[in-house]
């Protein structure tokens, strides 16, 4: 083989080793990204559950409907789907290490298919307790939002080596009042 011919093949072979590692670099970050807007979302979504208004002294905002109306806005910022509602089954999802506080790790099983959003809503760490309408004098109740999203990398060959990503986020918060 010629000077140049060998060249053209190293040449080839680091350009698909470059760009393999810049599709990497971009599915991070975009990884990074997505995790950061769960956060988000969980946090806007607790934060308008636990709401008090105080002139009527109520919780006109801690039921499942509004706080996932307002975890869908925040996704929605970043085109991501509307999340699931999963308190029909159960409010809480289980954990692999066995903590109370309903905080990850989960296990693979309570994760969605790839690239949808599932929405946990657990009130007072307790399994089975739901509010679909809105709770009065709920005072020093924690909610815990939930988000576990399966996220799935843009980058093919990364895709077929790794599969899916499971990203959660949650945020606990206390009901005031």
């Amino acid at each position: 083989m010629s000077q140049r011919g060998q060249s053209l093949v190293e040449f080839a072979l680091s350009s698909v080793v470059l760009l393999l590692l810049l599709g990497g670099l971009v599915d991070i970050g975009r990884a990074i990204y997505i995790t950061e807007s769960l956060s988000n979302a969980v946090r806007e979504g607790a934060r308008h559950g636990i709401w008090f208004d105080a002139t009527h002294q109520s919780n006109p905002w801690l039921d499942d409907a509004e706080i996932q109306s307002t975890v869908n806005a925040e996704l929605a910022t970043i085109s991501l789907p509307a999340s699931t509602l999963k308190n029909s089954s159960t409010t809480c999802p289980a954990t692999t290490d066995g903590n109370s506080y309903h905080n990850p790790p989960y296990p693979n099983s309570a994760y969605p298919p790839a690239n949808q959003i599932w929405l946990y809503i657990c009130y007072n760490n307790t399994p089975g307790v739901d509010f679909t309408t809105a709770a009065a004098n709920e005072s020093q109740q924690d909610v815990n939002v939930i988000v576990l999203y399966s996220y799935s990398p843009l980058t093919p060959i990364i895709g077929a080596q790794f599969g899916t990503f499971h990203l959660a986020a949650n945020q606990h918060m206390t009901v005031q009042g």
